[in-house]
């Protein structure tokens, strides 16, 4: 069974709507969901926004159905020069930004002291038709140049608040996990509100053909 976290219902309607799949529960507020990819049934649920909620989220599936493996997609954000936007990316490191004991303990930014490491590293064998990215994770929308200066500093070229979290859970379980994302948007491109909700919603009408492409054999 494939367990999948994904943060907003308009990041996950395609999947829904095109495998039928069957909301059954709801845990804490959350919907799950649950279908077939190929030969493979799989659990969904709809985590919410933020670290907490995606960690939770994961845990729950992990806890609760016998998942073999974990997948996370969704849109997110980008720095300029670094990535395109409506552009898909596999992820091969990701990590927390806003975890910083830098001050304290004379770390590097992102630093888990429990898994001494900045970076986790999903798999990506299965996503080998995705070109690859970093990705930088925080429990706050990235748009100020500060923040995008220490994401470019860890090397990374995409944001968003849930991946870096799903990785840590899933190494604590020491499961496989999977994540790619879209791009929505590239900080200093000059995006509009208005465009950012119509790139949205092309981004999260091509998660489902990745999806059935890297899980549905």
């Amino acid at each position: 069974m494939i367990g999948i976290v994904v943060a907003l219902k308009a990041e996950a309607k395609g999947v829904i709507e095109k495998t039928s799949a069957i909301e059954k529960t709801t845990k804490n507020g959350k919907k799950i969901y649950f279908g077939t990819v190929g030969n493979d049934d799989f659990v969904l649920i709809i985590s919410g926004i933020g670290k907490v909620n995606a960690a939770f989220s994961t845990q729950y599936l992990l806890d609760n159905y016998p998942v073999d493996y974990i997948v996370n997609f969704g849109s997110v954000g980008a720095v300029l020069g670094k990535a395109e936007t409506l552009n898909y990316y596999a992820v091969d490191k990701c990590c927390q930004y806003d975890f910083d004991l830098s001050a304290l303990d004379n770390v590097p930014v992102g630093y888990i002291q429990d898994y001494d490491r900045v970076y986790f590293t999903p798999k990506t064998d299965r996503l080998s038709f995705l070109p690859t990215a970093a990705l930088a994770s925080s429990d706050r929308f990235t748009e100020k140049a500060s923040d995008i200066k220490t994401v470019s500093d860890l090397n990374c070229s995409l944001f968003d608040m849930e991946g870096g979290a799903i990785a840590q859970v899933c190494t604590a379980n020491d499961i496989p996990y999977y994540i790619f994302k879209g791009i929505t948007d590239v900080h200093g491109s000059g995006i509009e509100q208005n465009t950012f909700y119509e790139n949205l919603n092309t981004v999260c009408a091509g998660f489902y053909d990745i999806l059935v492409k890297a899980f549905g054999n």
